[in-house]
């Protein structure tokens, strides 16, 4: 007996366009990360548009696909690659006062007890979605003037990545500053410790003066 072949991403699109209503509703839920894998960018660019632009049953739908993807994104690099190429249609979908509200009420009924701390989680997931992830770091870090190329696998990259988590987990509202990031670099990457505490005072010498 042969194996069915997977839909493509065609297939995919057109089933939350084609079809009756309920079926287009039905379409969306078979996307959710909860029951399948499929990561197309433009099958996710769709489902934002559900969000948005379909019935009442589609928005809502769409905004369990949404916040599943949310949830996911916060424990899975691949799933936040995929948040990452999408935020501008998440902070679009965000401004829009229908379909944010009933995504926040799909945050909400995933354990958070008011709309106020559905909004709290989710301001602590979009600056973990900001951060892009470990890898990107450990770019960022090494394209500074004198450090040494660091590996998005090397140990003290790891424990930085995971402070940066904690931080935007815990205080939402608060910026961390390069001139912080880098005495953290110097903490956990002790090779090239002298290397980041003279960027770290750099960063502060800059900031200390456009402030005058």
């Amino acid at each position: 007996m042969s194996k069915k072949k997977p839909a493509t991403v065609e297939d995919l699109i057109g089933s939350l366009h084609d079809g009756s209503y309920y079926a287009r509703c039905n379409a969306l839920r078979n996307l959710c990360p909860c029951r399948n894998n499929r990561r197309e960018i433009e099958v996710w660019r769709e489902i934002f548009d559900r969000a948005i632009h379909g019935g009442l049953r589609e928005r809502k739908a769409a905004a369990h696909v949404i916040g599943t993807l949310i949830d996911k994104g916060m424990r899975s690099a691949k799933w936040r690659s995929i948040l990452h190429q999408l935020s501008d249609r998440l902070d679009n979908l965000m401004r829009n006062h229908r379909a944010s509200r009933i995504l926040l009420s799909q945050m909400k009924r995933h354990g958070h007890a008011h709309r106020g701390a559905a909004i709290q989680s989710y301001r602590r997931r979009r600056r973990i979605l900001d951060m892009a992830t470990c890898a990107e770091l450990s770019a960022w870090l090494s394209g500074l003037e004198g450090v040494d190329r660091l590996s998005p696998h090397d140990p003290g990259v790891g424990r930085l990545w995971r402070w940066l988590i904690h931080r935007a987990h815990y205080q939402p509202n608060r910026d961390t500053s390069d001139k912080e990031l880098l005495k953290m670099a110097s903490r956990f990457l002790p090779g090239q410790s002298a290397r980041f505490h003279r960027l770290a005072s750099a960063a502060e010498s800059m900031a200390q003066g456009g402030a005058r």
